[in-house]
């Protein structure tokens, strides 16, 4: 598995650790056998996502000051985000109400969704007229990061199960949106690489901000 890592602004060896934090997680990816601790995967899981989510909203930042056209909120109504349809907690309440393997389950979920939209929006931001190298690049490394995620997340659910079926079946919405993405009018184009750009961003945040808490419930017993 190779990853391009880019994180504009970052120290050198900020991005040594990241670099050296992935290839851990690869080594223990590529060796289904090997039985990580629960409380490691979530540590790796949780500075993972984090600094997946400072990835999106840079790729959001950078595309909302290049190229958002105030028109697109006069003419158009934002759409629902396609993973709109998984059940999430929406306030903290709800996020501790809910059972561990039920939260692992919806993150699963929103993380499988995202596996196609992301490949289109990798191939849109790199063609994209005027757009920075580095969008492009970010955008991959997103892609890349959020299958990683995708397989921690995996993991820890099945140690959850006692009794879980070899393939199970995850109820992960489709997304409908490519018909927009490669539309030849320009406008309607770049209005739906933004609602991309704003989705991710979006999950993303969500994803890492469950896996903290249920890095507090499950390792630190909410002692956090």
């Amino acid at each position: 598995m190779q990853l391009t890592l880019t994180l504009s602004g970052s120290a050198g060896m900020q991005l040594l650790l990241l670099v050296s934090s992935l290839f851990l997680w690869e080594n223990v990816s590529s060796k289904p056998t090997a039985m990580v601790p629960t409380e490691d995967l979530y540590t790796r899981l949780a500075e993972l996502s984090h600094s997946t989510f400072i990835l999106a909203a840079d790729v959001y930042r950078e595309f909302d000051l290049d190229f958002f056209d105030k028109t697109w909120i006069t003419d158009r109504t934002l759409p629902l985000c396609h993973t709109a349809s998984i059940h999430t907690p929406e306030n903290r309440e709800e996020v501790h109400e809910i059972k561990t393997e039920d939260l692992l389950k919806a993150m699963i979920n929103v993380s499988i969704s995202w596996k196609e939209p992301l490949k289109h929006l990798v191939s849109a931001l790199t063609a994209l007229p005027g757009a920075s190298e580095s969008m492009g690049k970010k955008a991959a490394d997103i892609k890349g990061r959020n299958l990683i995620i995708l397989e921690g997340l995996q993991t820890i659910y099945n140690r959850t199960q006692a009794n879980i079926e070899e393939n199970e079946n995850f109820d992960y919405p489709a997304w409908s949106g490519l018909e927009e993405l490669q539309s030849p009018n320009e406008d309607t184009h770049l209005f739906a690489v933004y609602n991309l750009c704003r989705c991710i961003k979006r999950d993303i945040h969500k994803i890492d901000s469950y896996i903290k808490v249920l890095r507090c419930r499950v390792v630190f017993q909410n002692e956090c």
